[in-house]
């Protein structure tokens, strides 16, 4: 089964990305990268806040509808105990294949630290900070939290400081959330050649030293993933 990295963008929406970086990277000796992850971190926290909350009210479903029913005999309290056992365990099996469930109890400020963490995780792991003039850019799209991250190597950040990327990067997440995600990368790295073309022209001897568009395969916690590299 294909990741969530890998259905982000079909095969012509990446064709287009690609195009696009091209086109931006053809005005400017700045590097530009779009790197799409299946997600920034587990949450085993999201997870078991929604196990514990389904649970219980299984339990307590069971525990004032079910019991008359079956002339449970006793206190309900063990019915309720077996109910919300029972569903603990199936949902421990279910919930890593069922993100959608889950996603909302993520706190957006946990999200958001993590989607940075990895993106500066995945700018060095790939060694996106190796080229002629640091010009390096990665746009890193985080799929399961539905945010972005704009990281510049040095020789970018030296002339533009991060807040120069917050309103582009509200604008690409905007429109991944609104299921406009090829349509709102594409406008991201056409913006963003623009910018590098101010301050990075292309040079005579200029060449493409970084892929064009990176998926990331989940791999082990805390380790950098595979990638598939689409030039």
């Amino acid at each position: 089964m294909k990741s969530l990295a890998e259905r982000f963008f079909t095969e012509a929406e990446a064709r287009r990305v690609r195009e696009a970086v091209a086109a931006a990277e053809a005005k400017t000796s700045g590097e530009i990268v779009v790197m799409v992850a299946s997600s920034s971190h587990e949450y085993p926290e999201a997870r078991a806040a929604l196990a514990l909350a389904a649970a219980a009210l299984a339990g307590l479903l069971a525990a004032k509808a079910l019991a008359p029913l079956f002339w449970w005999p006793g206190d309900p309290l063990w019915l309720f105990l077996c109910v919300g056992a029972a569903v603990l365990v199936a949902l421990r099996w279910l919930l890593p294949h069922a993100t959608l469930l889950w996603r909302p109890f993520i706190h957006p400020g946990r999200a958001q630290d993590e989607v940075e963490r990895e993106a500066v995780l995945n700018f060095y792991g790939k060694r996106l900070h190796h080229t002629r003039q640091a010009s390096g850019v990665l746009i890193f799209i985080s799929v399961l939290e539905r945010r972005a991250h704009i990281l510049a190597d040095t020789g970018v950040s030296a002339v533009f400081p991060p807040a120069a990327w917050e309103e582009l990067t509200r604008e690409l997440c905007a429109g991944i959330r609104a299921g406009r995600a090829a349509e709102a990368t594409v406008a991201a790295v056409e913006r963003l050649g623009a910018m590098l073309a101010e301050s990075f022209p292309i040079q005579p001897d200029d060449e493409n030293e970084l892929a064009d568009l990176v998926i990331v395969r989940p791999r082990k916690r805390n380790r950098v993933g595979e990638e598939l590299v689409i030039r």
